[in-house]
C-alpha cells in the first residue's frame, strides 16, 4: 500500500511540475529581434560627370577636353536643373613645340519648372559663359518660359519652351549690348532600349528689335551603358552667333567621345 501511495504521489509530482513548466514557458516574454535598420531613402538629386576627349598626334599634336556636370532634382509639382561645363582645346607645333589655346569656354546654367498639371509648365531659364576664343567676355540671359510635353512616355520624352528673354552680353571689340530676345527651344529624350538613349537639344534666340542678330545652340548626343551608373558617349555641339565679335567667326562646331558617371 505505501509503494502505490508513493508511486502515486511521485506520479503527482512529474504532473504538476511539467504543468508549471508549460505554464512558464507559455507567459515567458518572446525574444526581441534587434529593430531592422531603415532602408537609405534614394537621394533627392539625380547627378550625371561627363569628360569627353579628343586627341591627335603627328604633323600636328591637337588636344580637345570636354567635363560636365549635371544635376536635377523633381519634387511633387516642382524641378530644379542645375549644370555647369567647361571646355579646352589646344595645338602644338611639333616641330617649334609653339602651343596654340583653340578652345577655352565655360557655361553655368539653372532652371526651375513648376507644373501646372501632367504637360504644362511655366519656367525660369538662365545662363551666364564666357568663350576666350571667341571674344565673348560674357554672355548671360535670363528667360521667363511656358513649357509643353508634346510627348511624355516611358519610352521618349519631347518638349517645347517659348517666351521673352533678356541678353547681357560683352564683346571684345564691340563693347557691352543688353536686349530683348524671344526664346524657342526644344528637347528631345528617346530611349531605344534599356542601354541605349539619344538626346537632343536646340535654342533659339533672335533679338526682338533686329532679327538678324540671333543665337542658337545646337545639342546631339548618343550615350550607351556600360555599367549599371557608367556610360559611353559621343557629343556634337554647334553654337552659332549671327554677329559675332570683330574678326571671329559665327560658328563653332564640336564632336567628342568620352565616358560619364551618374549618382
Amino acid at each position: 500500500m505505501n509503494q502505490q501511495f508513493q508511486s502515486l504521489c511521485l506520479a503527482l509530482s512529474v504532473a504538476t511540475v511539467s504543468t508549471l513548466a508549460a505554464e512558464l514557458s507559455t507567459n515567458a516574454p518572446a525574444a526581441t529581434k534587434p529593430p531592422a535598420i531603415p532602408p537609405k531613402p534614394p537621394s533627392t538629386w539625380q547627378s550625371n560627370v561627363s569628360m569627353n576627349a579628343s586627341v591627335s598626334r603627328g604633323n600636328a599634336d591637337t588636344l580637345l577636353m570636354q567635363a560636365a556636370l549635371n544635376s536635377l532634382r523633381k519634387w511633387d509639382k516642382n524641378e530644379i536643373a542645375l549644370g555647369a561645363n567647361a571646355t579646352y582645346g589646344s595645338n602644338s607645333d611639333p616641330t617649334t613645340r609653339k602651343e596654340t589655346t583653340t578652345a577655352q569656354k565655360y557655361n553655368l546654367y539653372a532652371q526651375y519648372n513648376r507644373r501646372l498639371d501632367n504637360r504644362v509648365y511655366l519656367g525660369l531659364h538662365s545662363d551666364v559663359g564666357q568663350d576666350r576664343i571667341a571674344s565673348v567676355d560674357y554672355r548671360a540671359t535670363v528667360a521667363p518660359a511656358l513649357g509643353y510635353y508634346v510627348i511624355k512616355n516611358d519610352r521618349l520624352t519631347v518638349k517645347t519652351e517659348s517666351g521673352p528673354a533678356f541678353i547681357f552680353e560683352s564683346l571684345q571689340g564691340a563693347g557691352t549690348a543688353n536686349y530683348l530676345t524671344l526664346r524657342l527651344a526644344e528637347e528631345v529624350q528617346w530611349k531605344f532600349n534599356e542601354t541605349t538613349s539619344i538626346t537632343h537639344s536646340m535654342q533659339y534666340l533672335p533679338q526682338v528689335a533686329d532679327f538678324g542678330n540671333f543665337v542658337m545652340n545646337f545639342t546631339l548626343g548618343l550615350s550607351t551603358k556600360i555599367t549599371d551608373k557608367a556610360s559611353a558617349n559621343i557629343t556634337f555641339q554647334d553654337f552659332y552667333r549671327s554677329v559675332p565679335a570683330p574678326g571671329r567667326r559665327g560658328n563653332d562646331l564640336s564632336l567628342m567621345a568620352g565616358i560619364s558617371y551618374s549618382f
